[in-house]
């Protein structure tokens, strides 16, 4: 699985990041939502449209996703300043 791109959310909500993501080669979903719960831990959704939502990630895949994202997250961070 890899980050394909990532899109850091605006400071001051659960959202940490919208990322697009590579499962598997050949496989790509764009507007993962990744959020941090009031517990501390990290959540991956998939993105929806008018009839609800697009995709799932069970709990191993979510924890993926959001570990990727942070590491990310923490990269630019470092390369932005």
């Amino acid at each position: 699985m890899k980050i394909l791109s990532i899109r850091p959310a605006p400071p001051g909500s659960t959202t940490l990041a919208r990322v697009d993501v590579e499962p598997s080669p050949g496989t790509r979903i764009y507007g993962v939502r990744v959020t941090r719960a009031d517990d501390g831990t990290y959540r991956a959704f998939g993105p929806s449209n008018d009839r609800g939502r697009t995709c799932a990630f069970d709990h191993d895949v979510a924890n993926q996703i959001a570990k990727l994202t942070v590491g990310a997250l923490s990269q630019h961070e470092c390369t932005s300043r």
